[in-house]
């Protein structure tokens, strides 16, 4: 059984024992350049662990040996799941990993553009100590508005009850028992946006979520409002986002995923001071990664055990 990591996957020396013990590993610890280079990597593999690189139709059609592939991560999109059902092939993902990392991340970002931090750590590095540009705004009594309610949704809704915020929820799917736990109180999409002071966006990245905030949706939201998004950069219209945070309509926001990922050099959301943006580092703690990597190859090994996984 061959084993391959195609790309930056975080291993400890526990997880590479653990993989060896199971077949021929081969571990490749940077991102392949081109997709010809992830078909050479992966066209003798039984077990694709996969981090990064994105398997589309005609790379896991090149792959004739391949049975598995293992996605560290939560999302699954980094696999074509039709090719994969249709050679059979299983996919498997991490679900909840990130769930304190994720949903800290989002206080995180949101603090540091409603205290218009980075640009008060940038006056100062200037040998500027004038205090008074930098007038921010408290969360308590503010209402947060939560889209998608999942485990790091409702985590970020018992945060937000600390900090003494009203909190409100849109899913397709409420779970109104863990909504009941955290104080969250579940409305239509039109009235979150309509009674939030901060939106922040924890869904996944499907047909429907797609485009989810545009235009109509951002124009919707309170005057002065605030965007938070640690989800998937495609669930926001990137250019809507930015003529409102340019002409005022939202305050400010905080940005840890783009459309585009990396962003091009010319997207005007870099040239923007009140919006802080982050290089897709929500999920990225000592202890994320760890437990991470642990439900990966736990995939893999109950896989080759004939048992249950986290399918995609």
């Amino acid at each position: 059984m061959k084993i391959v990591v195609v790309d930056h996957v975080y291993l400890e020396q526990k997880h590479i024992e653990r993989l060896r013990s199971l077949g021929d590993l081969e571990i490749f610890k940077e991102p392949p350049k081109t997709p010809d280079e992830l078909k050479e990597r992966i066209e003798e593999a039984d077990i694709v662990i996969v981090g990064w690189s994105n398997l589309t139709q005609s790379i896991i059609d090149s792959a004739r040996r391949l049975k598995m592939i293992s996605i560290w991560a939560t999302t699954c999109h980094y696999a074509d799941l039709e090719a994969a059902k249709k050679r059979g092939v299983v996919v498997t993902h991490v679900p909840g990993y990130a769930t304190e990392a994720v949903a800290e991340y989002t206080f995180a970002l949101l603090l540091a553009a409603v205290r218009k931090l980075t640009l008060a750590d940038k006056h100062l590095r200037s040998w500027c100590f004038d205090w008074r540009p930098f007038g921010g705004r408290e969360l308590a009594g503010k209402t947060l508005g939560v889209i998608g309610t999942g485990a790091i949704g409702c985590r970020v809704a018992e945060i937000g009850r600390v900090f003494r915020m009203k909190t409100l929820g849109y899913d397709k799917y409420p779970n109104f028992k863990r909504a009941e736990e955290v104080g969250l109180k579940y409305v239509d999409l039109s009235t979150l946006l309509k009674e939030s002071d901060v939106v922040t966006i924890h869904v996944t990245l499907t047909p429907e979520t797609k485009g989810l905030l545009g235009k109509k949706e951002i124009a919707a939201m309170k005057n002065g409002g605030v965007i938070i998004n640690t989800s998937q950069g495609k669930v926001i219209d990137e250019k809507a986002l930015f003529e409102a945070l340019e002409s005022g309509k939202l305050s400010s926001a905080g940005l840890d995923v783009f459309e585009e990922e990396p962003p091009s050099k010319d997207n005007p959301l870099l040239r923007l001071g009140n919006v802080v943006l982050s290089p897709h580092i929500g999920f990225n703690t000592v202890e994320a990664e760890v437990r991470c990597t642990d439900m990966c190859v736990e995939n893999v090994v109950r896989f080759l055990e004939g048992k249950q996984q986290n399918v995609c």
